[in-house]
């Protein structure tokens, strides 16, 4: 096996692939290489996850070799920004410009095939399902405190809209997008690492589109972006029905600038302890924020708003405020509250005085004052 690559496509294709690397070492914590006609692959799999990369090359000889693959990444990533040329005999032999690696090979009697892709159901913007993931998936659990189902995000299709969802219990993401499914008629609903999807579309949200591929009897997710693809284990377990969560009628709504309150809450939660709440105290024409670690050490702030209802006392988890404001990734954000204690609902907008952007609703609980 003999080849030549460009070292920026090489170091691309390794990063991906090593995303899906076990942590201990054994056959699973290789990458296996594969070079025929004018392309290379790569793919490395867990028992989990699974990851491909096709770039283009100059193959001289085919052939196939599972390498180390945190070593090949590291040596990829610290390559000089030239032609690389990989040489395969007893060691695999990498070179580029005057630097030369020489790496062992790995057995591949053990290493596991890598899923192939279920049928692909339908694709979508790669910039805005990145998104859609990125903004539901904060709300997700890191730790799953014995119900794994809040770790994951829940992803549904029905017809030309596609929905994603996450919880821990103390806050709820919403997110709608609209996609082209293969079917119009198209419904399906699973449960999804968080985590795992998470990283996939941060790298596949360059795409133009990715495709996702959704299996039944193999309880697997599939998406492909360009010349990558991403296979993931489904979670099982019963999810909440959250729609239901969504409250439909508000007594107040509150408009504000993200960045004046964002800026505001940093400063305030510099005098608070880990989780204690910041307090906002809502008027017409402005909220006053306060937070404290005591009667010595206090802090207040004002932010100029726009009340549509009734003045209104609350608290929260700072983190997770600062987490539903960013998400929005609007300049301008709604407040919908009912009476003290009930969740808030926000949504984002282009305009203080512009319609609200429903496609994408963060929820979140208040903590008691």
């Amino acid at each position: 096996m003999k080849l030549r690559v460009e070292r920026d496509a090489l170091a691309d294709a390794v990063a991906w692939t090593a995303r899906t690397l076990p942590k201990n070492a054994g056959p699973r914590s290789g990458i296996m290489l594969e070079a025929e006609n004018d392309s290379i692959t790569l793919s490395s799999s867990d028992s989990d996850v699974s990851g491909l990369a096709r770039v283009e090359a100059a193959v001289e000889a085919p052939g196939s070799v599972l390498v180390s693959g945190r070593l090949l990444a590291d040596i990829a990533r610290a390559l000089p920004n030239a032609p690389v040329t990989i040489d395969i005999d007893s060691k695999v032999k990498l070179t580029c410009r005057r630097s030369t690696f020489t790496l062992p090979l790995l057995p591949t009697e053990d290493y596991p095939p890598i899923p192939e892709l279920p049928p692909f159901i339908g694709k979508v913007s790669g910039p805005q399902f990145a998104q859609a993931v990125a903004q539901t998936q904060i709300a997700a659990s890191r730790n799953d405190g014995g119900q794994v189902v809040f770790t994951g995000i829940r992803l549904e299709v029905a017809g030309e809209l596609l929905t994603m969802a996450a919880t821990d219990r103390f806050r709820l993401a919403v997110r709608e997008l609209p996609w082209s499914p293969e079917q119009v008629d198209a419904e399906a609903s699973v449960i999804v690492p968080g985590r795992s999807l998470a990283e996939a579309a941060r790298s596949l949200g360059h795409a133009d589109a990715i495709r996702l591929a959704l299996g039944d009897d193999e309880r697997l997710l599939g998406l492909s972006g360009g010349e990558q693809q991403f296979t993931t284990r489904l979670l099982d377990g019963e999810y909440p029905k959250f729609r239901s969560l969504l409250p439909t009628s508000f007594s107040t709504h509150v408009r504000v600038d993200v960045a004046e309150l964002s800026e505001a809450i940093k400063r305030a939660a510099l005098v608070t302890e880990r989780n204690h709440a910041v307090r906002l105290h809502i008027t017409e024409g402005e909220i006053r924020l306060e937070a404290g670690a005591g009667s010595e050490t206090e802090s207040e702030e004002f932010v100029e708003a726009r009340l549509d209802g009734e003045p209104i006392s609350i608290a929260f988890n700072p983190q997770y405020l600062l987490d539903g404001l960013t998400a929005l990734d609007k300049p301008t954000a709604e407040m919908r509250c009912n009476e003290p204690g009930k969740p808030v609902v926000f949504v984002g907008t282009e305009e203080p005085a512009g319609d609200p952007d429903d496609s994408y609703q963060y929820l979140l609980m208040p903590v008691r004052i």
